[in-house]
């Protein structure tokens, strides 16, 4: 008898320590920018000198000393993607090879540049917070970083692994249902593989609720300065200038370009001699000298334009009253490579209150699971780091 009531103690005991106070295991699928990329050289031309033509595995994405004048001319031949206009896929140049690191872990959206951790810093409060809940990292709350240069349909394959992913979770987790929590373009990410890749029946039994943090329902306007000119993601010693063939060649940038289904029809860039609004697209990328631009983004503005309601139990959070760039200026004769003026509206710092609020656009079912909260004052990139942020969703995922 005694033995018996030892086993059971011993069991729960188990159970008690290896679950805690988790309620629901979280899944973290992070934004543009948000995943660390590692590469492997083998090529047979470079810039110049200082550039390796071969090397192992190094990161890519970010390395702060890889973005210094001179020796960032090698960084853009590397990270830049090359475009086939007949097949419409985009490849890493010739002689680069990459891989995201990490998966299922979260060390690697924790910090992204770990040699500086104040710099590349992202997920780390989030989950050194979560922890302080019970939650242990790479078994109860994980990551899914991915190539966030490439949309969905660019790399179909990610959503096998994010599947996987959430059903280890759930099994190794006593079959308790997993929180999605996503940040930024990985909401749209989440969102197509909620609405497109698994069933209903699927969602039912696996997912708890999915929290989309700061989602560019309906993309943002500083992607089209980033096209023009280029923009730097707020990294002071990053060159917009240098930025600019990067973010021409990721087609993750058209998917952010503004959707004119739910944009206004104001100008968004501003010249000497010409306006663009999102009914202009077609003459803004020949006019930047870049007509691919509109192949690419006649490919990728569907994947998730209908924003259909995903089917689970939503938690929507985003930030508001923060100046965030609605318009950009050229002087005369800037038009694309100089700097623009900026004028402001209401937003998050990074993405326009036009597309922050089409959450709400979901409540308006009665069938649809729909809650939204705003966090006034909180800039786009520090909403996963800020407390008030993580405590709401502690509540949710504690519940």
């Amino acid at each position: 008898m005694a033995f018996w009531l030892l086993t059971i103690v011993s069991v729960a005991t188990h159970f008690l320590t290896t679950y805690g106070a988790v309620k629901s295991p979280i899944v973290i699928v992070p934004g543009l920018a948000g995943s660390r990329i590692d590469a492997r050289l083998n090529k047979t031309t470079v810039p110049h000198e200082l550039c390796d033509k071969t090397s192992d595995w190094y990161p890519l994405w970010v390395n702060i000393e890889d973005l210094i004048p001179y020796v960032i001319e090698c960084w853009v031949a590397n990270m830049k993607l090359v475009y086939d206009r007949e097949t419409g896929n985009w490849t890493d140049p010739a002689g680069v090879y990459t891989r995201i690191p990490g998966f299922g872990n979260t060390s690697t959206i924790e910090y992204l540049d770990p040699s500086l951790n104040e710099v590349g810093a992202y997920f780390n409060v989030f989950v050194s917070e979560m922890a302080k809940e019970g939650y242990v990292p790479g078994e109860s709350i994980r990551g899914a970083p991915y190539d966030w240069r490439f949309t969905p349909v660019d790399r179909p394959e990610y959503f096998t692994q994010l599947r996987l992913l959430i059903e280890d979770t759930y099994k190794t987790n006593g079959n308790r249902k997993v929180t999605l929590v996503a940040h930024s373009l990985g909401c749209l990410q989440t969102l197509y593989f909620l609405n497109d890749v698994v069933a209903d029946s699927w969602k039912s039994l696996y997912v708890a609720s999915f929290i989309p943090i700061a989602g560019p329902w309906a993309g943002a306007a500083n992607s089209m300065r980033g096209y023009a000119s280029g923009y730097n993601l707020k990294i002071p010693i990053l060159s917009a200038h240098d930025m600019r063939p990067v973010q021409r060649s990721a087609p993750s940038s058209a998917w952010l370009m503004p959707t004119p289904r739910d944009w206004s029809s104001e100008p968004i860039v501003v010249t000497s001699t010409k306006n663009y609004t999102v009914n202009d697209y077609e003459a803004f990328f020949a006019d930047i000298d870049f007509p691919i631009g509109f192949d690419v983004w006649k490919n990728v503005s569907n994947v998730t334009q209908s924003l259909a309601f995903p089917d689970v139990t939503l938690h929507c959070i985003y930030g508001a009253n923060v100046s965030t760039v609605a318009q950009v200026v050229y002087a005369a004769g800037d038009f694309p490579n100089g700097d623009p003026t900026s004028l402001y509206g209401n937003g998050d710092g990074t993405v326009n209150e036009e597309s922050l609020v089409l959450c709400n656009n979901w409540k308006g079912d009665a069938s649809h699971d729909v809650t939204t909260r705003i966090f006034p004052n909180i800039n786009h990139f520090d909403m996963v780091s800020d407390l008030s942020v993580i405590d709401y969703v502690k509540t949710i995922v504690l519940s």
